[in-house]
């Protein structure tokens, strides 16, 4: 597990799996065909407990310009500037279940129960990260 300070916040639009972890797959595929492009797009996932104990999963894009996903008819979502605990997965389609695996690990921490777990897409490589406390 590393420490990383997010220096600006981040501003996304995502669409909302309909079921987790079975409709993840669907949810990016949605949200990719409202981009003209994805070269140079940064993805996210987005995880949280709701009320009932039902996991909440969001696919994610960086917005290229202010309201881009409200124009496109999307939830926008904005990833807070911060310090996070974030434990990067190489490689990560090889096997993704290494994912919930880092979850687990990260959420035995002392996290901020108030923020949503995030998956930051970079290459082939995922940064799992959650919201370390305010102090």
């Amino acid at each position: 597990m590393k420490r990383f300070a997010l220096e600006k916040q981040m501003n996304t639009f995502c669409i909302k799996a309909h079921s987790f972890p079975y409709e993840i797959k669907r949810a990016f595929a949605e949200l990719i065909g409202k981009l003209a492009a994805t070269e140079g797009r940064t993805f996210f996932g987005i995880s949280y407990t709701d009320q009932s104990g039902e996991i909440i999963y969001k696919a994610a894009v960086l917005e290229s310009f202010r309201g881009e996903g409200e124009g496109l008819g999307c939830e926008t979502f904005v990833i807070p500037k911060g310090d996070y605990l974030t434990i990067t997965i190489k490689d990560w389609k090889k096997d993704e279940l290494q994912i919930g695996a880092a979850f687990r690990q990260l959420t035995a921490t002392k996290f901020d129960f108030n923020f949503p777990c995030v998956e930051w897409y970079q290459g082939h490589d995922v940064m799992c990260m959650v919201k370390l406390e305010n102090r």
